[in-house]
């Protein structure tokens, strides 16, 4: 399977109109926008998830909240006997004076990418990188654990505010909290910014993605 032929993607979040535009639900007002562009209607056949298909790509919505998302993904695998991965492929073998006998064997199945909101990043900050740690998100931590590996591509969206960072013991309410109003501008950008190059993505490699998407927003002197 190329990587050009079956693609997924998750957007993280938590479920219900309490949450629907808190900054921690940043991820599925991306795949929501996606989802519209492409002409998708989201279905449930499991009360952990949404997911919606067509087109070579599929769009899955955790329904868990946001700390238990491995486990929408676990359950959405299992009912459509789709094998996700996030382990690394087996190392090559090497003889006694040290020569690589092959070549790095990848595992089976599709390696999902993950949308999720990122305090480590200023608002309207968009990082995709090919593999990473969780940098403290759960939701990206749940779905290591049960990715069973962090070899998955993820597009971080930076919600932290431009004038100071919060301060850790602020970080719940904060996440948890709606985008104010002075921010509209900037997350609508944001989230049409983050779809562009979900959609680039889908017909492109990650590396061109990369290097036209990504980009770093300056904080506030």
């Amino acid at each position: 399977m190329t990587e050009l032929q079956t693609r997924v993607i998750v957007g993280l979040g938590n479920p219900g109109a309490k949450y629907a535009r808190n900054r921690h639900n940043v991820g599925f007002m991306v795949l929501e926008e996606l989802a519209r562009r492409l002409k998708l209607e989201f279905q449930s056949d499991l009360p952990s998830h949404q997911w919606a298909s067509g087109g070579g790509v599929v769009l899955i919505k955790p329904l868990t909240y946001m700390n238990l998302s491995g486990e929408a993904l676990a359950a959405w695998a299992g009912k459509q006997a789709v094998e996700l991965t996030g382990r690394p492929g087996r190392a090559p073998e090497f003889d006694d004076e040290g020569q690589q006998l092959g070549e790095v064997v990848p595992v089976e199945g599709i390696r999902p990418l993950i949308v999720c909101d990122d305090l480590a990043l200023p608002l309207g900050s968009v990082r995709l990188r090919a593999r990473g740690s969780s940098g403290g998100q759960n939701g990206l931590a749940s779905a290591i654990d049960h990715l069973g590996g962090d070899v998955f591509p993820r597009l971080r969206l930076g919600i932290a505010p431009l004038e100071a960072p919060v301060a850790p013991e602020d970080w719940p309410d904060y996440v948890l909290a709606d985008f104010d109003e002075s921010e509209a501008i900037v997350v609508e950008d944001l989230i049409d910014h983050a779809a562009n190059a979900l959609e680039f993505w889908l017909a492109h490699d990650l590396d061109r993605t990369v290097s036209r998407f990504n980009r770093r927003i300056r904080p506030q002197a």
